[in-house]
């Protein structure tokens, strides 16, 4: 209530918004179209300080889906045509370095088209760094560091019918083609190489097949001397505890994520190996490690440890005194942040987002505790009230426990729905990742014309600790299955959606969720599938190394188990389905070949099913290209529009 006084009397107005206008919902007229969306579809992940400056990458839709690198000083240090982008576990992560070179500033970067090291000045004309691959091999390469006149890295070998990981080292000394020394060869999977302050020791994190690094791995230490290692040892972590982001301490300690309590926390290990629980929450601190690269913690200059800690819809930076175990949030607006941290001196950079920001690189005072500055940030292409309030929502299943999913409701300021609007159900990748509580360009396309989403964070999802995690354990394509459906009925019965129309999308493992749940239910009356697992004996036979083993843990050893394959395959029940489908492949794809929804495409055709089957040139696992973006986008809205009577607006 506002008062407001005219000729000294009070009169009482209360504030009212404009009145919206009743209108079919998934026809809303909406500014932001999917070409809009392509065009500011950036995203930030990674920020290196080098000296006075600033760098941080950028991967841009309108260029192609090119990864640049960006300087504060400077802008775009990373010229065209050239990407930085590494293919190691298919997935990639953090591909380039910054480095001081006779007081100049070089950056180094793994090119996408050959996924050789090229080094560059910024804006320079890049030239070779590693050694070009052996006739019919492909050698990889990332996550490096700098140790004296070299840079290690991982280097991943693919050969004839096999591949092979190490840690390795390349000499920047020589004015051509780096000599290249094999520093360590004993594993399959390597993370997150560290080398202490005083150059004496190197840590790491390994596992093996058939472990994923969310299931066990190790955190290993070697001596180095004269660049060689010795002395290896396993200080923390086994097959069933996850070790993640060990980085090092002043005097030689190690501060790592483990998940030995149940959920990802703080801990310390000394070079002895006397482990140091120094925080004990039922919070995690931790990530799935889908890309190499990610920090979740940093070591400040005082010593203290800079970490994110917190709820799916509620994460913060948080540092940690580690003899005190005293624990400071910074007080940011910001949500949710990538596991991408660094520092230099008294000034730390995050990446973050929130319910009403897209992407920000965030600057850190230290001394203050205070967010000082916004280096960068990804701007929405329209006005912020045309997006709603995502939040965390839960639903309870028939045996009492709590399935998590974040709602974002249909939200125009100038319409409401003349009826109940559709519900397009998300089913995220991975399977093990999460979907956040903040603002999605993506979601809003839907929502600003109408349409509800509800992204589900079903059993097997990280943020909740490893016990939820674990839920997926021999249950992939029955626990997924069973807590969409529960988030679903919950919400019909809250009369959010009508039951008539609930769609589903989801891409990659996503993908096989809403294929299983099309064929299993008939709660949808149609579906979206992205690259989507089909069938479950070709996945195990037919994708790429880093997931080779991954259903051991979700279905069971193959071929041992091939009947629970199949039983688990949406391709083996595609006789009961009913409900129309779009199905969205990158014929690049090396992680689910296009084979598998060209099987659901052939099947739909010979049930004479409404359906539609899209294939992209020169796109994989996951669309980068603008032009990709829109077609997707536009034709997934139009085919939602057919199926459930509405006429949308592009």
């Amino acid at each position: 209530m506002r008062v407001s006084r005219f000729n000294g009397a009070s009169v009482n107005c209360a504030h009212k918004e404009p009145m919206k206008q009743t209108h079919q919902p998934g026809a809303w007229p909406s500014p932001l179209s999917a070409n809009l969306l392509a065009q500011a579809g950036s995203s930030l992940m990674w920020s290196q300080p080098l000296g006075d400056d600033l760098w941080w990458d950028e991967v841009r839709p309108s260029e192609g889906g090119r990864s640049l690198v960006v300087s504060r000083q400077h802008g775009d240090i990373l010229k065209a045509p050239w990407s930085a982008k590494s293919q190691v576990h298919e997935y990639g992560g953090i591909s380039w370095l910054g480095l001081m070179l006779d007081g100049k500033a070089m950056l180094a970067f793994v090119n996408k088209a050959d996924q050789r090291i090229y080094i560059t000045e910024p804006k320079g004309e890049p030239r070779p760094l590693s050694p070009e691959s052996p006739a019919g091999q492909s050698h990889r390469y990332i996550e490096m560091i700098a140790v004296g006149d070299e840079i290690w890295c991982i280097r991943e070998a693919h050969l004839e019918g096999r591949v092979e990981r190490s840690l390795v080292a390349l000499s920047l000394k020589s004015a051509g083609v780096a000599s290249l020394r094999i520093l360590d060869a004993s594993s399959h999977f390597y993370a997150h190489p560290r080398v202490s302050a005083d150059g004496l020791h190197l840590a790491w994190i390994t596992w093996e097949h058939p472990q994923m690094p969310w299931d066990g791995t190790e955190l290993r230490v070697a001596d180095v001397s004269n660049g060689q290692l010795s002395n290896v040892r396993v200080l923390a972590g086994n097959v069933e505890t996850s070790c993640l982001s060990p980085e090092w301490g002043p005097h030689n300690e190690l501060y790592f994520i483990c998940d030995q309590s149940g959920w990802w926390n703080l801990w310390q290990v000394d070079l002895k190996g006397k482990l140091t629980h120094l925080v004990e929450e039922a919070s995690e601190w931790g990530f799935p490690l889908w890309q190499l690269g990610m920090r979740a913690l940093s070591v400040l200059p005082d010593g203290q440890v800079l970490s994110v800690h917190g709820a799916v819809d509620a994460r913060k930076i948080v540092r940690v005194h580690p003899q005190t175990r005293a624990m400071q949030d910074l007080n940011s607006a910001l949500t949710d942040f990538k596991p991408s941290l660094s520092v230099s001196g008294s000034k730390a950079y995050a990446v973050g987002a929130s319910g009403k920001v897209v992407s920000q690189l965030i600057e850190i005072d230290l001394l203050s505790w205070q967010v000082c500055d916004v280096v960068t940030s990804i701007e929405p292409p329209v006005d912020a009230s045309y997006f709603p309030q995502p939040h965390e929502i839960s639903a309870v299943r028939s045996d009492g426990r709590k399935v998590f999913a974040i709602l974002h409701s249909a939200h125009h300021p100038d319409f409401e729905p003349s009826e109940k609007p559709p519900l397009m159900v998300v089913v995220h990748g991975g399977p093990t990742a999460n979907s956040s509580a903040t603002l999605s360009m993506k979601y809003a396309y839907f929502t600003s014309r109408g349409i509800s989403v509800v992204d589900v964070n079903y059993g097997g999802s990280t943020g909740y600790g490893r016990h939820y995690r674990n839920l997926l354990r021999g249950q992939w394509g029955v626990v997924d299955c069973e807590d969409v459906l529960a988030v679903v009925e919950s919400l019909i019965a809250q009369g959010v959606c009508a039951a008539n129309k609930v769609v589903i999308r989801g891409g990659s493992a996503g993908g096989f969720t809403v294929l299983n749940a099309l064929v299993h239910s008939k709660s949808f009356a149609a579906g979206a599938s992205y690259y989507g697992v089909a069938d479950c004996t070709t996945l195990a036979t037919d994708t790429h190394d880093f997931e080779s083993r991954y259903l051991d843990t979700m279905i069971g050893a193959y071929p041992a188990e091939k009947d629970l394959y199949i039983a688990r395959s949406p391709i083996t029940h595609v006789n009961q389905l009913s409900s129309p489908l779009i199905l969205f492949q990158g014929l690049d794809d090396m992680v689910v070949p296009p084979s598998q929804s060209e099987a659901f495409r052939d099947a739909c055709a010979a049930k004479g099913l409404k359906h539609a089957y899209v294939a992209y040139e020169g796109e994989g696992h996951g669309f980068r290209q603008a032009s990709t973006i829109v077609s997707s986008l536009e034709t997934e809205l139009k085919f939602y529009g057919e199926v459930l009577g509405f006429v949308p607006q592009m």
